[in-house]
């Protein structure tokens, strides 16, 4: 099946972000949906997480390799998803397992500005969108399902799907945008960044 979403932005704003969209499908029958771990990484590279948005299952395990040439140290305070891998350098990596379902924020306890998501999907069925908003999951069965549509800057979509036989395609959905406000995160123990610290991003 597959589909697209759009992003309804402020006035003058135009959507850049796409590739943040994280969709997936929910079987009535929970029972349906066996998943299996997966593996993947999110790395540091020039002060940055890569990718920004990282899909997983439940279970699976993420790691955070450092490929610039100072220090990091991830972490995130996430109800279900709480981790701190502490101070490490250049070329070195640590893990993190995600077992809950959800959407996870991921932090750095230097850089104050680097933020990136671990969405967990509950489901083997699942997808990100390109650039153009578009998306594509291959090999769902025919059956009813809740696709939920998650994005960051906009509050999550959640509505009831039948899938025929022969697959369902053109899907639109719609988030809104337009209340997201750019909030830096606190550190990890829970205080504002030092704005007299050397390191500014």
């Amino acid at each position: 099946m597959n589909g697209r979403v759009a992003l309804t932005e402020r006035p003058g704003e135009a959507t850049t972000d796409f590739n943040a969209t994280v969709v997936y499908l929910v079987p009535a029958d929970s029972g349906a949906a066996k998943t299996k771990p997966t593996k993947a990484a999110v790395s540091m590279n020039g002060r940055a997480f890569v990718p920004h948005v990282q899909v997983v299952t439940p279970g699976s395990k993420v790691e955070f390799p450092n490929q610039d040439p100072f220090s990091h140290n991830i972490f995130s305070t996430a109800a279900g998803a709480a981790f701190d891998l502490g101070l490490y350098g250049a070329g070195k990596s640590k893990d993190a397992v995600f077992r809950r379902a959800g959407a996870f924020p991921i932090y750095c306890n230097i850089h104050p500005r680097m933020t990136a998501f671990v969405v967990v999907a509950p489901s083997p069925w699942y997808a990100q969108a390109g650039n153009d908003g578009r998306w594509s999951i291959a090999g769902v069965p025919a059956g009813e399902y809740t696709l939920h549509v998650w994005h960051e800057r906009a509050t999550p979509v959640a509505q009831k799907v039948t899938v025929p036989a022969t697959g369902l395609g053109d899907l639109a959905t719609t988030l809104d945008a337009r209340g997201f406000k750019f909030a830096q995160h606190r550190n990890k123990f829970g205080k504002e960044y030092d704005k007299n610290s050397a390191v500014r991003y």
